[in-house]
């Protein structure tokens, strides 16, 4: 199916889409729900080293400062 083809298909339209046509929608949802997805994973890794560093950082403090009492 031709880009122009699925680009003038609108899921308001009173036709029912073909099955190639249907198969073409929940390839590029599929693809988008795995883009967001990597993306989100992404997000979700950075905020958890993040955290760890803090919390390293915290701990090594917390040492120093036990050290000098």
């Amino acid at each position: 199916m031709s880009e122009s083809e699925m680009n003038s298909y609108r899921l308001t339209s009173m036709e029912e889409p073909g099955d190639e046509r249907l198969a073409q929608i929940m390839r590029e949802v599929a693809e988008d729900a795995r883009e967001s997805s990597r993306f989100a994973a992404e997000r979700v890794a950075e905020g958890i080293d993040a955290a760890i560093l803090s919390a390293q950082k915290r701990m090594e403090e917390t040492i120093k400062r036990l050290e000098n009492e």
